[in-house]
This record gives C-alpha cells, structure tokens and sequence, in this order.
C-alpha cells in the first residue's frame, strides 16, 4: 500500500528552501533532517510512507525526494566537469571500458574483478575476439540518456524524450515494444551472462532465439560483461559466436575487469562499498565521463511511483533480483547526490 500526500508545490520554487532541500538529499544528510524546519502544514502534507517495508534510510532518501520535485533542476558545469575529471582519472572508460588489442595484448593477463586474486590469460582464442582499439576511445556525447528497466517508466510516456538523445543506454536486452514509453532507439545495451544462463541456456542449445532478441535493437554495440568471473568467458564467446553465425551486423565488445575494478575502488573511497556495482551503476559513470548531460530514465527501486500507484520492479515485469548482490537503493541514494549537486537529471515522472 502507498499513501502519498504532497505538499502545496507552489512552496518550493523559493531558492533558499530548495537549495536545503538539495542538500537533503545527499547521502550525509539524509539520517539528519533536523536542520530543515518543517511547519504545522508540511509535516500534514509531506508523504506518508509508514506503512511501506523499507528501512528507515530508504524512507528518509523517497521523502526527502519527493519533497524537491516542486524545485527547479539546473545542471552545474563546474560540478559535472569535476566529476569527469575525477572518473577520467580514476577509470579512463575511454581506453579501459572495453578489453581491446591495445589493453590486453596477446599472452598478458586479465586481472578478474569478481574473483579476486584470479587471472584470465589472454589466448588466441579470446585474444581474435578483441578489437584493436575502444569503439568509445574518442567518445563525446552532448546529450545522453540512461535508460533503466524500472516500473516507473510504465505509462511514462518518455518515449520520444528519449529517441531525442545522442546516446542511449539499455540493459540486459530490455523488451522494446513499449515505445510510447522507453523510445524505439538504442546505441549501447548491456548483455550480462546471467541473462544468456538463465534466458539462452547458456546458448549451448537452440541459439536462434538470441540472434532474434537482438534484431530490434538495430546498429546498436553490445557490451557483455562475461571477464569478470571464472567460468563465464565460454558464454561470452559464445554469444560473438553466434552473432558471426547468424550474420548479424552487429557489433559485441567484452567489458574490461579492469575498469570495473577501478571504478569500485573509486566508490569505496567514497564510502559506498556494495558487493557489487550493478550494470546500471557503472555505466552511468561511463556516461558522466563521455557526455556533457546525462539523464538517468527508469532509476527507480520503490513499489510505488510519484503518484502513489504500485508499480512491477521492471517496466514489463515484475520480477524481483536475488538480494545481497547490489545495493539498489544505495546506488540511488548516490544517483541523488548527482542530482542534488546538478551532476545528473533523474527523470521520474509522466514526461508530458
């Protein structure tokens, strides 16, 4: 059940109130609301989510969310540049995102970022998979749209908003036949091997299904992230394989652990520690370091959306992930920091 009462918008549009309200929504502050003085009427007309199984930090990250939407967002360019620097020095998703020739010469080693300790060897077999440089080595992107699977995209209407950027990011091979809301384009999508396990069989059975998934997303580049663990490169090579096979002209590139790696490191150091970044996590920081604006659409891991309608986790089903491995509400919580500091937009709500 989801009960939402919002306030008067009107109140908002005051720069110093929604200025604290911004800061509320940084991770820091938001077990600490107590500088925000709410009067008699607000504390009435702020939303009412008691009866939701969250725990309290969640809580705290949707009201101190909602309560903003009144404000205006602004990017700040001086923020942004920041944070590309930041990542350009860190991670370098330029030269690193992809395993290429050029990273993983024929007879070196791969360091995995899920097994730790452990080594992939770069033989013939994986080493002729590889292209010779990054297909993002002199990426730049005005206007970029990150776009997740959440529920809130359903009946969003944010179709056409999408198709309007210059790069568009999917995951884990989204369905597309709902347009009106998740736009008809894509440039980059997401291929995890859990999705060839679980949804292909591995592709070690009938592989035209697969072939087929891929056929509506058009020229799009595949990213599969099957280096990161023993035992899931054959999948992913099985996967170009079968591209080749089928005569797609598509393009499928393997996601360098050593990004991946890199990129968790520099999210420690900022305190965010989870098992393990999601798909949507790490390339939404690929995307803060190649575009000059970046929206994220279909962020979202509550039951309800804004309107206080319950909504399925995914937009086209409601299929729950296995808890322990990301940290979703955590990931969104930093999403909201960007969004507070003017790093990132976060669409999410009807955009009409």
């Amino acid at each position: 059940m989801c009960i939402f009462l919002f306030r008067d918008q009107g109140k908002f549009q005051q720069t110093a109130r929604c200025k604290e309200l911004r800061a509320l929504l940084r991770p820091k502050n938001l077990s600490d609301s107590s500088h925000f003085h709410m009067t008699a009427s607000d504390k009435v007309q702020a939303l009412q989510i008691e009866s939701w199984k969250l725990p309290t930090k969640d809580k705290r990250i949707l009201e101190n969310l909602l309560l903003s939407q009144g404000c205006h967002w602004e990017p700040d360019a001086m923020v942004m540049a920041k944070y590309r620097e930041e990542l350009r020095q860190c991670c370098n998703a330029s030269f690193w995102l992809v395993a290429t020739k050029e990273n993983s010469p024929l007879g070196s080693h791969i360091l995995l970022d899920g097994d730790k300790g452990k080594k992939l060897p770069v033989k013939e077999n994986l080493w002729d998979l590889l292209p010779e440089r990054s297909p993002f080595s002199e990426a730049q992107y005005k206007y970029c749209a990150v776009v997740g699977n959440g529920g809130i995209l359903r009946d969003s209407h944010c179709g056409e908003e999408i198709d309007r950027a210059d790069l568009i990011v999917r995951f884990n091979l989204p369905p597309m036949n709902y347009s009106e809301d998740v736009g008809t384009k894509t440039h980059l999508v997401t291929v995890n091997p859990s999705i060839l396990q679980n949804k292909f069989n591995q592709l070690l059975a009938r592989r035209k299904p697969f072939a087929d998934a891929l056929r509506p997303y058009g020229d799009a580049l595949f990213l599969i992230p099957s280096l990161s663990f023993m035992g899931h490169s054959d999948v992913g090579y099985r996967a170009i394989y079968t591209m080749e096979d089928f005569g797609l002209m598509q393009q499928a590139f393997f996601m360098n652990p050593r990004y991946l790696d890199s990129l968790s490191n520099y999210w420690k150091k900022r305190t965010f520690r989870p098992r393990r970044l999601s798909s949507g996590f790490m390339l939404v920081n690929m995307a803060l370091e190649f575009c000059q604006r970046v929206t994220l659409y279909g962020f979202w891991p509550f039951p309800c959306d804004l309107e206080r309608r319950a909504i399925p986790h995914h937009y086209y089903d409601d299929t729950w992930p296995k808890p322990g491995v990301h940290a979703m509400p955590e990931e969104f919580s930093n999403y909201l920091d960007m969004y507070a500091r003017g790093v990132l937009q976060l669409r999410l709500g009807n955009c009409t």
